[in-house]
């Protein structure tokens, strides 16, 4: 099956693009899918859909945190202007929850469900992709902070590129546990530092 076929089956096929450019599936002019589907059948697919379509967007527009006090983000990815139809704050949370369980966000344990990560890259993938730069780099064997990475000259081509810092954090811890790297307390959280001193994660 083709992978517009597949988006078809799944209710991805596209509808016309914004102008950041990213394109809604069709399924996002449907009006029930802004009504939390009693039936768990119907409710598992419609979760499902939301689930994807908010990793896809918060791809394309590289965000990290989902937060439900964001106006201008929810605006766009839940408020439907044109068919006159908005996900409710709660409908939010019970599917961000369910994305939680697949290990796709997590959520903020000070927010009371009002911010979540959302992971649209695994942290063990950032960890892979940082250890390979930073070994083509030729920087392994020296410390580097948290900033140099997320934010410093050297990195500004890269997609981890002012990643998000709780994401960061999940990504050393997976190296450090790895055995690929080493931690060092600073001063804050972007004076921290890493050592690289295996070949690769």
């Amino acid at each position: 099956m083709s992978q517009a076929a597949s988006n078809a089956a799944l209710g991805l096929s596209q509808s016309p693009a914004l102008a950041s450019g990213f394109q809604f599936p069709s399924i996002h002019n449907f009006p029930p899918f802004y009504t939390l589907q009693p039936t768990a059948s119907t409710w598992n697919n419609q979760a499902d859909l939301w689930g994807t379509i908010i990793m896809r967007y918060y791809r394309h527009h590289r965000l990290y945190q989902l937060d439900l006090d964001d106006s201008l983000t929810n605006e766009q990815l839940f408020n439907n202007q044109r068919i006159n139809r908005k996900l409710k704050p709660e409908a939010i949370q019970a599917i961000v929850d369910e994305m939680v369980k697949k290990g796709d966000a997590e959520w903020d344990a000070t927010s009371q469900k009002r911010r979540a990560i959302i992971y649209w890259r695994k942290p063990e993938d950032w960890a892979a992709m940082i250890s390979s730069w930073v070994f083509e780099s030729g920087l392994n064997n020296s410390i580097l902070t948290y900033y140099e990475i997320a934010h410093g000259e050297n990195s500004e081509d890269q997609e981890f590129y002012n990643i998000h810092a709780t994401v960061l954090q999940k990504t050393m811890d997976v190296l450090v546990k790895r055995g690929v790297a080493a931690t060092f307390q600073g001063a804050n959280f972007e004076e921290m530092g890493v050592k690289f001193f295996n070949a690769g994660a």
